[in-house]
């Protein structure tokens, strides 16, 4: 949002406002923020960002990865200062220019993009409390069971003298038993493991198939916008 007050005209940084709004196409058209915060997919495309503007002819670029980096920093500052500054005074006569459209639109798909792996790692911190809940209530049951064997160990304890002739068989149930309650533990136990599991790789899968594509949209882009770079420079030396 380009704000003036009646003092202000001056038009001397027009050559910074045109590189800051190829800046800012370059990076609406490469979404860097599809990929997470500090990653390596980020960085190769911020790398590339500054690669395809160094290799301009006009206006000329001498930027790395992070310097165009943190030229978007200061102008998503700016654009947020200058929001509030409007809200604040409704008097001052604000223009809205391409610069600020294209600042507000990387705002929001930012955002989009952050929210959206913020849900998908929600979704998986679910699943984990949930695995989590299920071990521990067959943990549970599992102490719940051992418990019962040692008080029906007990009262065979107690009264071993009195029935010897019946021990044998009895134990002997109350072992058949707590295998079974024991195998049905672990049976439960390891199928939550294998379906945490094999939603957790899925997930992991979507997202690499996911940058994976874009990383395949990004090259072809790039790719075509060389192509026409070149053909812009065998018309100019041939018309020369």
């Amino acid at each position: 949002m380009a704000c003036q007050t009646p003092a202000s005209g001056n038009n001397s940084v027009k050559s910074t406002e045109d590189h800051d709004l190829i800046v800012g196409r370059k990076v609406l058209l490469q979404e860097p923020f599809k990929h997470p915060k500090n990653s390596k997919e980020r960085g190769d495309v911020w790398g590339q960002i500054a690669l395809n503007l160094n290799s301009r002819a006009s206006p000329i670029f001498k930027v790395s990865k992070r310097s165009v980096r943190l030229r978007l920093t200061l102008l998503q500052t700016k654009y947020r200062e200058k929001i509030r500054e409007e809200e604040r005074d409704p008097g001052i006569d604000c223009e809205e220019t391409q610069l600020d459209a294209a600042v507000e639109e990387i705002l929001d798909k930012e955002n989009a993009a952050d929210m959206e792996r913020n849900e998908q790692a929600g979704t998986l911190t679910k699943k984990k409390q949930k695995h989590q809940s299920e071990k521990a209530r067959a943990e549970e049951v599992w102490r719940q069971a051992m418990e019962r064997l040692g008080k029906t160990q007990e009262r065979n304890a107690d009264s071993e003298e009195r029935k010897s002739s019946k021990r044998g068989k009895k134990r002997s149930s109350d072992a058949v038993e707590y295998l079974k309650e024991k195998f049905e533990l672990k049976s439960k136990l390891r199928k939550g493991e294998m379906e945490f599991k094999k939603n957790e790789q899925q997930m992991l899968m979507d997202q690499q198939s996911q940058m994976h594509k874009h990383q395949l949209e990004m090259m072809k882009m790039v790719q075509q916008q060389n192509q026409s770079l070149m053909a812009l420079l065998e018309k100019a030396t041939f018309t020369k």
